[in-house]
């Protein structure tokens, strides 16, 4: 009855004309709206994983930041720090907490806009550890809980290990119906309880079995959910935060079925109702629309990019005629001598003016990524700002044309002379014409005359308006 409930709601929420901005405002979390306070779900320094939280301050003045470290026995408070303007600032937990997992809330007390995200980094694969190798995954944070999440991507099948991160930042635990929207079965909920204060961890596995499966989590409370995916004994492995957001349309920026990529768009329909899709590609060359097909309720569709679109980079756009959540998972390097590796992100619901990515670095044999999608029918004027760690100075792509209905794709090392950390900034110049961000970064592992992407993490941006 619950999950019927909630699939009336989005229903009613779209013919009311509820937009998906009052929800980000007035009606709970935004994935990633421009607010003070952020709250990450997963993280750790135990089981052979290091994280960094990454925070970027956009604004032209220095401001105070909270750090808090929510763990199984209650929350950590850190000493406060001051961020220079347009800067960004990473931060190892491990000294704070030694081996331990843990959730994150960094706060600005001034209450000025800031953003943050979460690289989690670790040596995987199977045979003895000189056969590893590193591997990474991101998300950015959310700006507030909520008492309901979606998560289109998710596999029990095929070798993978998904779990759900629940973070219960209240002073009461949060009792939390989970229900998987099984690829070609069906809904199957499961119930469980997250202590206050604190985070919990399930193994989807242990809930369903093998099956391919979005997720959907009802709380009593407001929480933060977030789902992290493994495979090949950790050689591959990727994360992304949930969404709280329905939508007629989904958007993803980056993509790509090139360059030794595989790309696949996860669809999950939430609704009691069959929706029907129409998925667009934006190349850079231009839209490639597809025939609509019909899902059936509370069920997800997985599609492998490639076999539509081949030997292509891409930005997608998802409509239904319900609302809507979608993902997007990339894969490279099966075969190779390394293993594969993956990337993931959520979507978002609709374009904005400025976009905000904390992480990202141009040293030594890492490279970063922002992928500028153009959903409008006219071309887009952008500026990129490049905000260093320390005292390095700002970088600015002044003005940069991005194609209708297309996307670019910009590499901070073409910009930035002096390698280092760098959060980056993207601001439309064009009145009218929003755009979506995200930002990849990889990692190279050069071994004799070999030399490889063996490692890379992808995140959407924070967005602001």
């Amino acid at each position: 009855m619950k999950r019927r409930l909630v699939s009336v709601l989005l229903c009613v929420m779209m013919c009311l004309g509820v937009t998906a901005s009052w929800v980000a405002l007035g009606g709970g979390a935004a994935v990633a709206g421009p607010l003070p306070t952020w709250y990450l779900a997963e993280g750790s320094t135990a089981w052979g994983f290091g994280t960094y939280i990454n925070i970027e301050n956009p604004n032209l003045v220095d401001v105070q930041i909270r750090v808090t470290y929510m763990t199984s026995f209650g929350p950590l408070v850190q000493p406060d720090f001051t961020m220079a303007a347009t800067s960004t600032v990473t931060i190892n937990p491990f000294a704070a907490l030694g081996q331990r997992d843990f959730s994150t809330r960094v706060e600005c007390l001034g209450g000025q806009t800031i953003a943050a995200d979460r690289t989690m980094f670790w040596m995987g694969g199977p045979g003895s550890e000189q056969d590893q190798n590193m591997e990474t995954h991101s998300s950015i944070g959310v700006t507030a809980a909520q008492v309901t999440w979606w998560m289109p991507e998710g596999s029990s099948a095929w070798g993978f290990q998904t779990w759900l991160l629940v973070q219960n930042p209240n002073l009461v635990p949060a009792n939390c119906a989970v229900t998987y929207m099984i690829e070609g079965f069906g809904p199957i909920t499961v119930n469980k309880v997250v202590p206050a204060n604190s985070r919990a961890t399930y193994n989807m596995k242990d809930d369903i079995g093998s099956a391919d499966a979005s997720i959907q989590v009802l709380a009593d409370q407001q929480v933060i959910c977030e789902r992290a995916m493994y495979r090949n004994s950790r050689r591959m492995g990727h994360d992304s935060i949930g969404t709280t957001v329905p939508s007629l349309d989904y958007y993803l920026a980056e993509g790509t079925t090139a360059w030794g990529f595989t790309t696949y768009l996860l669809v999950q329909n939430a609704n009691v109702v069959p929706n029907d899709i129409t998925i667009t590609y934006m190349k850079p060359s231009g839209p490639v629309v597809m025939p609509s097909f019909t899902m059936l309720p509370e069920t997800r569709k997985t599609i492998r990019v490639n076999d539509f679109v081949p030997n292509s980079d891409l930005s997608i756009k998802v409509h239904g005629t319900s609302p809507l959540f979608a993902e997007r998972a990339m894969y490279w390097g099966a075969g190779t001598v390394w293993g594969e590796a993956g990337h993931d992100s959520i979507g978002v619901d609709q374009p904005h003016a400025i976009w905000y990515m904390p992480g990202g670095s141009s040293q030594s044999l890492n490279e970063t990524w922002t992928l500028v999608q153009n959903p409008n029918a006219v071309d887009v004027n952008v500026e990129i700002s490049y905000y260093p760690e320390g005292s390095l100075l700002n970088v600015v792509i002044p003005n940069t044309i991005v194609p209708a209905n297309s996307r670019r794709t910009f590499n901070m090392a073409d910009a930035v002379t002096t390698p280092g950390r760098y959060a980056t900034q993207v601001r439309t110049l064009t009145p009218g014409q929003n755009i979506i961000c995200e930002r990849a970064t990889y990692i190279w592992t050069e071994a004799g005359s070999l030399s490889a992407r063996t490692a890379g993490e992808e995140t959407i941006g924070a967005w602001d308006d």
